[in-house]
């Protein structure tokens, strides 16, 4: 584990290791595993799930990224494709399934620079098949509290790199209960489609709002989330995560009433790229908005994005 600081933000982050590493799950990307955000007396995030192994599929916590795969379409039962951050895996029988854990045929190679406040993470890999990466991943501290994640993509191979990746944004605020003191709020009016029809979860002209407290063993899920009368392509990548102080919200079949809002602590998020799509997932401990972008890598062209985050 490494630990980068600045004397009033503090990050801690597992390092990536086949054998002994934090996380070895093949679904969300290997570099910078985040093990704690520490901010004026306040984790922003701690492990959030009940059971722990390193090969389950979302045993991270913070931002953490998953890159689609790459290729699966052009292979059959047991050939190799592509996952950014993780490596070239086997292809399962059946419809590809993010959850499960696929074999690992080649984990690339990869390096760290650590300097005090950043820590530069670089995967290369390349495959017969003709896809081929380098790929760099910086956590830096660029404020008094806050930090940003570079992302630098370059396809090394001859075949075009085109998937999605997003970031899952695992905070847990202190470890709070997930309720009406946790806001989500965007820089415009959302819309989406929940997965079911929620009594203590709703849409506000401003974000996503509680009326009560979740239960262990409780989710709620919607996708599909955008700009409300807008396409789903193209909305600001942008978020403000917050937790307050005794708000109450009541919904009703068109949306909420007023609340009280006194803010404790929060993260705010903002991406260099417009969102091509996001979903929104919550449980008891964490309520986790995941705002997707696209990217289409031609053989020697880079792909570069970054996620400024602010804390308060």
């Amino acid at each position: 584990m490494i630990k980068i600081s600045n004397g009033t933000l503090t990050i801690s982050l597992h390092t990536p290791d086949s054998a002994e590493g934090y996380y070895r799950g093949t679904r969300f990307d290997w570099a910078g595993v985040f093990e704690s955000i520490e901010h004026n007396g306040c984790n922003y995030c701690e492990p959030w799930f009940e059971s722990y192994s390193p090969v389950m599929h979302d045993a991270v916590c913070g931002p953490a990224e998953e890159f689609g795969p790459i290729g699966l379409q052009e292979v059959q039962t047991g050939e190799p494709f592509l996952k950014v951050g993780v490596g070239i895996l086997k292809k399962m029988e059946g419809a590809y399934d993010r959850f499960k854990l696929h074999e690992i045929l080649d984990e690339g190679t990869r390096s760290l620079e650590v300097s005090d406040n950043s820590a530069t993470f670089t995967h290369m890999i390349g495959s017969p098949t003709g896809y081929g990466y380098e790929y760099k991943k910086e956590v830096a501290i660029n404020g008094p509290t806050s930090f940003v994640i570079k992302h630098k993509l370059t396809n090394t191979g001859s075949k075009i790199l085109q998937s999605d990746v997003y970031n899952h944004n695992f905070f847990t605020m202190g470890l709070l209960e997930t309720g009406p003191s946790r806001q989500l709020d965007f820089p415009f009016r959302p819309e989406g489609d929940w997965r079911a029809v929620y009594s203590e979860v709703g849409f506000t002209e401003s974000g996503i709002r509680f009326s009560r407290n979740l239960q262990k063993g409780e989710s709620v899920f919607t996708g599909n989330l955008h700009e409300a009368g807008k396409e789903l392509n193209g909305s600001p990548n942008s978020f403000v995560l917050s937790e307050s102080k005794s708000p109450v919200w009541d919904f009703d079949d068109k949306g909420a009433a007023e609340g009280s809002k006194i803010c404790n602590r929060s993260v705010s998020a903002v991406c260099n790229r417009p969102m091509t799509k996001a979903v929104f997932w919550s449980n008891h401990r964490i309520a986790c908005y995941e705002p997707y972008i696209d990217f289409c890598i031609a053989p020697g062209e880079t792909f570069t994005f970054d996620i400024q985050y602010t804390l308060a």
